[in-house]
């Protein structure tokens, strides 16, 4: 029998107080869709709350309940009012769980919302026996988690309540990340510090595939999420034949979607699965029901998807003929194959990433993208605005600023470039790997051009000692030899001018 994470530590035999009823919960989510479509926000959120009550962990409709959630936020949508938030919404800890996602869902970027989702889903999930509902705790967590970071002021506080209940659940991964973010908080904290050490060794052993007395083949809170997915999708499964077992389980699947051709949850499980083969014949089907999904309830994340597994597919075209060209490198049709798909795999991209902002103009992490996709296609202006956005997020904050830094050195705003450089060096927490050193490769050229263009001596000596740190830490780092034999003669002609 695979091996279940999200009922660790729980009693094999214990009685749930919880009874699920999927058919309940399938009228009410299909209910939420059609009001949903219709801008009916408030009573689509009441809706998807009232079909978790009966299928409480359902990460997909969790998901969808936030969809809605920001396109409420985006239509000027307001918080939940006094008198609704203080109603209990129940006793049980699964009661509190959603009357507080039910006031997130009305207030989307509230941390404090994502906190008490999180606490109380925590606590069901220890409470009842027969539901998964780590899973949502880990999604929530790291929302709550994100948004804190991007706060202009972080609480220290928040980042450890998250890492407590991520221990509880035994996402060491996420509770080193929040322990972290609050050493970088209070960096001489003795106590922190502590708590960080014990919490990646037990990362460690659990990455290792070692956590208390099981053993897996490979470790990690999310390798034990899909574990239990594909136990419950694939149990029948002959591993010895995976090929053909997997595609016994999809003719079950649809098999069993014609008694109900409009359940949403057993078509996207058919996606999933169709995925799973990684061939295009399959991912195509896939994106055949994906586009239905999408044409019957208009919710963004199934056209995002669709947008996804065709970025896959003009990724595996352009590594073929990448490939191809490598062992051809003077073919003409096959150089011009490349860059036709190569510019047409941007298009797509920079109109899927405009559409995905336009749709959820808060996410950071798309601004970036589309971002990178502006950069790509020359319309550096325009990225410009992207990354600036952008680098408000902490998790491409470095990346924001080296692309900022390429963006303006494109533009000749040489100061522009050295001061966005040095704020990205200063925000990067590494200082050896890739990105620190292209930022640092970055500002030695955006100051060599810039002592060049003023004559400052000052400029070109400072970009002679950055070369001379990437050569000592990588002498076959892009064009580095060259480049320093150039800054150093610069450096020595400045200065003797001054002199």
């Amino acid at each position: 029998m695979a091996l279940n994470f999200f009922s660790q530590g729980k009693s094999d035999d214990a009685e749930s107080g919880f009874k699920r009823d999927e058919r309940k919960a399938r009228r009410f989510f299909e209910h939420a869709q059609t009001v949903a479509d219709a801008r009916n926000y408030d009573y689509a959120i009441e809706c998807y709350v009232n079909g978790l009550k009966h299928d409480p962990d359902n990460m997909s409709k969790h998901e969808a309940l936030r969809d809605v959630s920001l396109r409420r936020k985006v239509s000027g949508g307001k918080p939940a009012g006094f008198t609704e938030k203080f109603k209990s919404g129940g006793p049980s800890p699964l009661d509190k769980m959603l009357h507080n996602e039910m006031l997130w869902a009305k207030d989307p970027l509230n941390v404090s919302l994502m906190q008490e989702v999180m606490k109380w889903a925590v606590e069901a999930d220890e409470a009842e026996p027969d539901l998964h509902l780590a899973e949502v705790a880990y999604w929530v967590g790291g929302l709550a988690m994100d948004f804190n970071a991007q706060a202009k002021k972080p609480k220290k506080a928040v980042y450890i309540q998250i890492r407590d209940l991520f221990s509880r659940i035994q996402a060491f991964d996420k509770a080193v990340e929040a322990c972290r973010h609050a050493i970088r908080l209070d960096q001489n904290n003795d106590k922190l510090l502590k708590d960080l050490k014990e919490l990646e060794a037990e990362n460690t052993m659990q990455m290792g595939g070692y956590s208390g007395e099981q053993k897996t083949e490979e470790g990690g809170f999310r390798r034990f999420v899909r574990d239990a997915e594909k136990q419950r999708d694939l149990e029948t499964e002959d591993s010895a034949r995976p090929g053909a077992a997997l595609d016994e389980t999809i003719k079950r699947r649809k098999a069993e979607l014609e008694e109900d051709p409009q359940d949403v949850d057993k078509i996207t499980k058919i996606v999933d699965l169709l995925l799973r083969k990684d061939e295009e014949a399959a991912e195509n089907e896939a994106i055949q029901m994906l586009q239905q999904l999408w044409d019957q309830t208009s919710q963004s994340r199934y056209k995002m998807r669709i947008g996804d597994i065709r970025m896959k597919q003009f990724n595996r075209r352009q590594r073929k003929l990448r490939a191809a060209l490598e062992q051809d490198p003077d073919d003409p049709d096959l150089k011009q194959k490349y860059e036709e798909l190569r510019r047409k795999r941007l298009t797509f991209e920079l109109q899927e990433y405009r559409e995905r902002v336009k749709q959820y103009p808060t996410d950071m992490a798309l601004r970036f993208e589309l971002g990178r996709r502006l950069y790509q296609s020359g319309e550096v202006d325009e990225a410009i605005g992207a990354f600036q956005q952008s680098k408000a997020d902490p998790k491409h904050r470095a990346l924001s600023h080296e692309f900022l830094g390429s963006c303006y050195l494109h533009k000749g705003w040489f100061e522009e470039a050295v001061d966005t450089l040095r704020q990205g060096i200063e925000a990067h927490p590494a200082d050896s790997d890739r990105v620190a050193m292209d930022m640092r490769y970055l500002l030695m050229d955006a100051l060599e051009k810039s002592a060049r263009k003023n004559n400052d001596a000052e400029q070109a000596r400072e970009a002679q000692k950055l070369a001379s740190q990437i050569l000592q830490a990588d002498i076959n780092f892009r064009d580095i030899r060259d480049r320093m034999e150039g800054i150093r003669k610069l450096a020595d002609e400045l200065g003797a001018k001054t002199a």
